[in-house]
């Protein structure tokens, strides 16, 4: 299938995927753009391309986010930095013995003193890492991070209408309930 504006689109390891790769402001590279979800609400592989009208609306849905990105980095960098407080804070504010989860150039088993990560910016200099985006219907993208304070798990966001609903371990959106559930 052809676009405009995301080229040729052809089945990728992860699903759908536009031909072209995309700059998103404040984060370091250019990324995929896959169409739809991956798995139907069944588990199974998706087979079929989307549609003309699913493509027109993920162009608008990716378009829209490109257009609000300032915004939509705000909530992004709020939301995520709650994240941090409830879910890493607790082991990262304090001297801790590396264990090969966080990505530094000391060795595991060394100790590390505190990251004194105490803003939001400060914080969103550890989740700029992305190589893809999923935009899915009803004009949801997920964002998977590689968070670069839990290389395991990483971060995981997703929008609807541009704004964040969700923030967890990489993979979880995109899981077959989160798809299904979400569009």
């Amino acid at each position: 299938m052809e676009s405009d504006y995301f080229g040729t689109i052809e089945f990728d390891w992860a699903g759908a995927s536009s031909e072209y790769t995309f700059t998103i402001p404040y984060f370091e590279k250019e990324v995929e753009v896959f169409l739809g979800a991956e798995y139907n609400e069944d588990g199974e592989e998706i087979e079929a391309l989307p549609t003309e009208n699913e493509v027109l609306d993920y162009e608008n849905t990716f378009k829209n986010f490109l257009e609000n990105i300032d915004e939509i980095i705000i909530e992004i960098k709020e939301k995520s930095f709650e994240n941090y407080k409830e879910h890493y804070a607790e082991y990262y504010e304090k001297s801790f013995i590396l264990d090969g989860l966080f990505e530094t150039d000391k060795k595991e088993g060394e100790v590390h003193e505190p990251l004194n990560i105490t803003t939001q910016d400060i914080h969103f200099e550890y989740m700029k890492n992305i190589n893809y985006l999923r935009v899915l219907n009803e004009k949801i993208i997920i964002m998977p991070i590689h968070y670069k304070l839990d290389r395991e798990h990483g971060l995981e966001i997703i929008l609807k209408d541009n704004k964040v609903i969700g923030i967890d371990g990489m993979g979880v959106f995109g899981s077959t309930y989160h798809c299904a559930k979400y569009g």
